[in-house]
C-alpha cells in the first residue's frame, strides 16, 4: 500500500479546516462572529460584519463545490461504466459526446444555463430548484465530461490486468468484473477525480457570481467579491475584500494540492 503524499495531507487538512471554520463561524455562531469581528462592518451592508459575510460566503462556496463535484463525478463514472460495458459503436458514440461537451467553455456555458434557469425560476417552472440547486446542476452539466474520460481510460487500463483476463476467461460478465475486480482499485481514483473537480467548480461559480449572473443567496465568496470590489477605492476598503479573496485562494489551493497529490499516488499504484 503506497503512502499518502504529504501534499495530499496538507490539502485535505486545509479543506477540512476551512470547512469546519465555515461551519462554526458562518452557520452555527454567526452572531458571536459578528460581535467580535476585528475587521468591522461591511461598507455596503452596514448591518453585516466583514467576518460574517466572508465566512458565510466560504460555507456557500464550499457547499457548491462539494455538491457539484460529487454530482459530476457520479455522472462521469456512470457514463464511463456504460461505455466500457457496452463497447463497440456505443462506446465510440459516448466518447465523441464526451469530447464534444469537454470542448465547451465552462464559464460561458454556466452563464447561459444560469440565465435560462433564472428565467424558469422567475416563471415558477423549476419545481423547487432554487439558486443553489440551479448552480449545482449547471456546474454538474458542464463538469461530468472530464471525469467520464478519465474514468473510461482508467477502466480500460485496469481491464488489461492478468487477473481480469482470467476472470473473464472463467465466464465473468462485465458487471461482475466491474463490481468485484475493478471497483476496489478504482475507488482511490474516484476520490482524486472528485477532489480535482472542486477547484474548477468553485472558480467557475465564483467567476459567474462575480459578474452578477448568478443570484446566489446567501452570497458565495464570488458574489460577495463581485458586490464589494468597489470598496477598494475607499481608504481601508481592503479589509472588506482581502479576507474573502484570501479564503477563496486557500479553498482552491487545498483542493488542488489534495487532488494532484492523490492523483499522482493512484497512478503509481498500477
Amino acid at each position: 500500500m503506497s503512502r499518502v503524499p504529504v501534499r495530499a495531507w496538507v490539502g485535505l487538512v486545509l479543506l477540512v479546516g476551512l470547512g469546519a471554520l465555515s461551519l462554526v463561524a458562518g452557520r452555527l455562531f454567526p452572531e458571536a462572529l459578528a460581535q467580535t469581528c476585528p475587521l468591522g462592518w461591511d461598507l455596503n451592508r452596514p448591518d453585516r460584519s466583514v467576518c460574517e459575510l466572508a465566512f458565510g460566503g466560504l460555507w456557500v462556496s464550499l457547499a457548491v463545490g462539494l455538491a457539484s463535484g460529487a454530482l459530476s463525478t457520479v455522472l462521469g463514472l456512470a457514463v464511463a461504466a456504460l461505455a466500457r460495458l457496452s463497447g463497440g459503436v456505443t462506446e465510440q458514440v459516448l466518447l465523441r459526446a464526451v469530447d464534444a461537451v469537454f470542448a465547451l467553455p465552462d464559464v460561458l456555458v454556466v452563464m447561459v444555463l444560469q440565465l435560462a434557469g433564472q428565467s424558469l425560476l422567475d416563471a415558477g417552472m423549476t419545481r423547487g430548484l432554487g439558486p443553489f440547486g440551479l448552480m449545482v446542476t449547471s456546474l454538474a452539466l458542464v463538469g461530468w465530461a472530464g471525469p467520464a474520460r478519465m474514468f473510461r481510460d482508467r477502466l480500460a487500463t485496469l481491464e488489461g490486468q492478468e487477473y481480469v483476463a482470467a476472470a473473464r476467461a472463467l465466464g465473468g460478465g462485465g458487471p461482475h468484473i466491474l463490481r468485484v475486480h475493478l471497483w476496489p482499485l478504482l475507488r482511490p481514483f474516484v476520490l482524486a477525480v472528485f477532489l480535482s473537480r472542486l477547484p474548477s467548480a468553485i472558480l467557475t461559480e465564483s467567476t459567474v457570481s462575480f459578474f452578477g449572473i448568478a443570484r446566489m443567496e446567501p452570497m458565495s465568496l464570488g458574489r460577495y467579491l463581485g458586490t464589494s470590489y468597489a470598496a477598494l477605492i475607499y481608504e481601508g476598503g481592503g479589509r472588506v475584500v482581502v479576507p474573502a479573496w484570501g479564503l477563496l485562494v486557500l479553498l482552491v489551493l487545498g483542493a488542488s494540492l489534495a487532488s494532484q497529490a492523490l492523483g499522482g499516488g493512484t497512478r503509481r499504484e498500477v
